[in-house]
């Protein structure tokens, strides 16, 4: 009889259930009188479950129970013995990969010293202008490799060898192998800017070739005084998506697109800011989500594999508004809309952010959510789904859903979805399944632009399942094919879309595909048959906003390039190439101090100097050293190597597109 006390007993009666607790208190939980997560709640009490009421804002630090039992704190090694903070983060997004370091800034200055983190030796030197420039390998008594990245120059006898390698072999960009060794403490290398990017360190820590581990978790001092931030939350069901923003989750408040179905997918956008002003958005180490007292999930990015690193976009889901603030996380666990949730982010410092919430249907003080940045069609990509701004119905744009032939599937795709909500393509297939184009069109009022539109979207529908695509497809006159080779396999079981239109603009016209930023672990292999235009192909950065040559191209007619990322893709006439400017006198880092050397700035609009081996400066027949610096674009030759003032050098540069540009110069007097 005792053991029978501990169990409620239930009558159901026309759909309600009344719920007698072993406490003698009667309670109706009425199903068909409550919403489902009132009802799940008022089950959850008569169980013995305890409603948690408690705030989960931001903290210092974490609970011992909260922290893993490998965090190392306080901090073992400071790389300037000064106060640096972080600017990136280890397992940041970077777009194709994770971030295998951390940054720290310099305060635009080059030239820090950097210290040894323990004794060790002098693995390997490489000097690039581009990717890490100028980075050392150092490997420590522990067995740990430290990678410093993008420094101005070496020690004094470090600079004099790669000087000494360069000179021998007639190459700008050169490795070597020192095997000098350096006691803990000692001066090992000077932070810069060679690569790309301000002066900064970029630092990280290799167990092996593969395996990388977070230099906050190592014991590298990391200042961070700011806890995550949260910028939304996502939930959907297919292809029906709710947004939240974080002012409802903080009232406990999370919209669902559907009411008491399981299956639920949900993604999470947060950043973490170092210090005031929040000026570099960075990654995250630990998430965390429970489901009452379960832990459902959890993510802690305290090691990398180089071998995984395209499990990113399975697990940062990219979004049009990728160079923002934030990525969405995508949380791999099994969801239901009658539960309480509880989330906890932790950044590399310790501190952490928490949210208690439920799902509802819809959520008070809910806010909008931004989902796409420099987007001029309303063809865009979020959550890793292809996505159509019917928001741009409000100001006059007109969509048709056309079928393989052009034909009208149906007229009006404004009267049909609701403007105001994320659509991915995908719904508009589930809709009209004979769809494969979306034709839109708006005037010139109501573009904004000053000029009308009349264009394609190309559609291409593909299941869960599918691993390859062979598609060809055309948008007015110009013939499009890709093959794809690998695509990932994702949690999300709805209709996925790739989707590709025209972008004109004012400096080049080009091609979007979606979604942006797929990536495959084959090949993405796209032609583009343009009679018009059949320049060769460049593709689009995302965040410099810059085109760049596919270095392996094929074909004259149609032309063809390969890569493992779905890209926008543009035919490009250049025929200016690359520009030699006028040199000037300045100063460059040279075994840890400024000296003397001569500057030659690049102009181009579109060519690109493809390694520092492109660039030759002779003087007569004497091969002379220089550096390409990327930003600025200039070359910089120490003047210890220059002859006299009013001598002539000759400079010769091989663009990507294997065209030479030559000047002779003048050296400036002082």
């Amino acid at each position: 009889m005792d053991r029978l006390k501990k169990f409620s007993s239930f009558i159901i009666i026309a759909g309600s259930v009344f719920c007698y607790a072993g406490t003698g208190t009667d309670t109706v939980c009425d199903a068909s009188q409550m919403d489902a997560f009132a009802y799940e709640d008022c089950i959850a009490a008569q169980r013995g479950a305890k409603v948690n009421n408690t705030d989960f804002s931001e903290r210092t630090a974490p609970p011992a129970e909260l922290v893993s039992e490998s965090y190392v704190e306080p901090f073992s090694y400071d790389p300037f013995q000064r106060d640096a903070y972080l600017t990136s983060s280890f397992g940041e997004n970077r777009g194709t990969r994770y971030h295998a370091g951390i940054d720290y800034s310099t305060q635009m200055e080059e030239g820090w010293p950097i210290f040894a983190p323990e004794n060790g030796y002098i693995k390997e030197i490489q000097v690039s202008p581009f990717g890490y420039g100028k980075v050392m390998f150092f490997e420590g008594k522990s067995g740990k490799t430290w990678v410093f990245a993008h420094q101005s120059s070496f020690t004094p006898a470090i600079d004099k060898l790669v000087s000494q390698k360069q000179y021998a072999t007639k190459s700008n960009d050169v490795t070597i192998k020192p095997n000098v060794r350096f006691r803990k403490g000692d001066t090992l290398t000077f932070a810069g800017s060679t690569g790309i990017g301000n002066p900064h360190l970029h630092l990280e820590i290799r167990r092996t070739k593969d395996d990388i581990i977070s230099p906050c978790h190592a014991g590298v001092k990391c200042l961070d005084t700011i806890a995550p931030q949260i910028f939304g939350i996502a939930v959907w069901q297919g292809n029906d998506i709710a947004l939240t923003t974080d002012e409802a989750l903080r009232e406990g408040c999370v919209e669902t697109p559907v009411k008491n179905e399981f299956n639920l997918s949900m993604a999470i956008k947060i950043a973490d800011y170092s210090r005031l002003p929040k000026e570099n958005p960075m990654a995250i180490r630990r998430l965390e989500v429970w489901r009452y007292n379960d832990k459902i999930y959890s993510k802690v990015m305290d090691e990398l594999s180089y071998k995984k690193m395209i499990d990113i976009r399975n697990e940062l889901l990219w979004a049009e508004e990728a160079d923002t603030a934030g990525d969405w996380h995508y949380i791999n666990a099994k969801l239901g809309p009658i539960s309480s949730y509880r989330i906890e982010i932790e950044d590399f410092s310790g501190h952490i952010t928490k949210r208690q919430f439920s799902f509802h249907r819809s959520c008070k003080n809910n806010g909008k959510i931004t989902l796409t940045q420099n987007q001029n069609t309303p063809l865009y990509t979020f959550l890793s789904k292809s996505m159509l701004d019917l928001y741009r119905c409000e100001s006059g744009y007109k969509f048709e859903a056309l079928d393989q032939n052009e034909r009208t599937v149906n007229g009006d795709l404004c009267k049909i979805f609701d403007h105001s909500k994320p659509t991915p393509i995908g719904k508009i297939v589930e809709t009209f399944p004979e769809t494969k184009f979306i034709r839109y069109s708006a005037s010139a009022q109501a573009t904004g632009t000053g000029r009308s539109v009349n264009e394609l979207i190309a559609l291409f529908p593909y299941g869960k399942y599918k691993n390859s695509i062979n598609w060809h497809t055309q948008i007015g006159d110009v013939k499009i094919s890709q093959k794809i080779s690998g695509i990932p396999a994702v949690g999300d079981t709805s209709l996925r879309v790739l989707a590709v239109t025209r972008n004109q603009t004012d400096s080049v016209n080009f091609f979007e595909f979606h979604p942006k930023g797929m990536q495959f672990y084959g090949k993405w292999n796209v032609c583009i048959e343009n009679p018009n235009n059949p320049a060769p192909l460049y593709w689009l950065g995302e965040t410099t906003r810059r085109w760049f040559y596919f270095d392996k191209q094929t074909g004259t007619k149609s032309r063809c390039a390969t890569t493992n990322e779905l890209r926008d893709i543009a035919s490009i006439s250049d025929n200016e190439g690359i520009t030699i400017g006028l040199p000037y006198l300045s100063e460059s880092f040279f075994g840890g101090e400024l000296k003397l050397a001569l500057k030659i700035p690049i102009y181009s609009r579109y060519a690109g100097i493809p390694d520092g081996n492109a660039i030759t400066v002779k003087y007569g027949n004497k091969w002379i050293a220089a550096e390409y610096d990327s930003e600025p674009r200039e070359i910089i030759v120490l003047g210890s190597a220059l002859p006299e003032a009013g001598e002539v050098l000759t400079v010769q540069i091989v663009d990507d597109m294997k065209r030479k540009t030559t000047k002779e110069i003048i050296v400036p007097g002082i």
